[in-house]
């Protein structure tokens, strides 16, 4: 993966972030990174990313 495509992941991971804590709280944010085994984007697997967006997203448009 190039690092275009890290910032990239990193850039819209972070947005979904902030979309779902400011709906539900760091938390429930925080448990999305949990069931990948991570605490956030930088010690996340770079296979997750797309799940963790998913993820991410899938909270923040079901407001």
């Amino acid at each position: 993966m190039s690092h275009t495509e890290r910032e990239m992941w990193r850039i819209n991971i972070e947005n979904a972030v902030d979309a779902v804590c400011g709906i539900y709280g760091s938390a429930v944010a925080r448990s999305v990174f949990q069931r990948y085994d991570a605490t956030n984007f930088d010690d996340l697997s770079s296979y997750y990313y797309s799940y963790v967006f998913g993820d991410l997203e899938l909270m923040a448009n079901d407001s």
